[in-house]
């Protein structure tokens, strides 16, 4: 079997520090992160809201120190929602 021990501590490594959230490869929105159990024992960090990361990679998780916009992670931490955007007038209009 193979050591996962390397590759877990290089995403703690990354996602440890309480400031860092991350965004799930090309996407917009930011999510929170915790560490939690993992494969063989380990700690590896997890979206709070347990969005799904098909195929897991380290790759797939990239790290940033933005505003959380996840509406899921937000209602998590208790931070109600995500921020609201002002409403575009229709046709022009207020």
């Amino acid at each position: 079997m193979t050591d996962i021990s390397p590759l877990a501590a290089s995403a703690r490594a990354v996602f440890g520090d309480a400031g860092v959230h991350a965004v799930v490869r090309a996407g917009r929105t930011v999510h929170a992160v915790s560490l939690v159990q993992w494969v063989g024992g380990q700690e590896a960090p997890e979206l709070l809201c347990r969005t799904g990361v098909a195929g897991w990679s380290p790759a797939a998780l990239a790290p940033t120190r933005a505003e959380v916009t996840c509406a899921r992670c937000l209602r998590k931490v208790g931070g109600g929602s995500a921020p609201a955007s002002r409403q575009l007038p229709l046709f022009g209009e207020d």
